[in-house]
């Protein structure tokens, strides 16, 4: 039988390199039609939609639907009669129309139910 030589290693395990830290790519706001129209398919969805919905939480509203698609539910806080902060938003945003939905729902937060609206956002076609 015969042996097989040992390799010896050649890393020093003294110096150890640093790890360089990547760059993370900057987020694309809602208007930002000019950074938008570099980007890939996927990636704009992608973006658009975690802008979206940071922008809903903004105004109080829950995005319900799945990640990634259009049109988009969101349930907002059903005031007496009134019209939600979201929807006075989206409202300054002829880009991206939004449909109420028939009905209300119930949504557990925090130990109480509270009554909300669910509205449908088109956000791409």
């Amino acid at each position: 039988m015969t042996t097989i030589p040992a390799k010896r290693s050649t890393r020093r395990w003294d110096n150890n390199p640093r790890i360089v830290r990547k760059a993370k790519p900057k987020q694309v706001a809602l208007d930002d039609d000019e950074a938008r129209l570099r980007l890939p398919e996927k990636e704009f969805r992608e973006l658009l939609f975690r802008d979206f919905v940071r922008f809903c939480r903004a105004h109080r509203g829950v995005v319900i639907s799945t990640p990634w698609c259009s049109p988009a539910v969101v349930q907002v806080p059903l005031g007496d009669g009134e019209t939600s902060r979201l929807e006075i938003a989206l409202a300054r945003l002829p880009k991206y129309p939004f449909i109420r939905l028939p009905g209300t729902a119930a949504r557990l937060a925090h130990g109480a139910f509270s009554e909300m609206r669910r509205i449908e956002v088109c956000l791409w076609p």
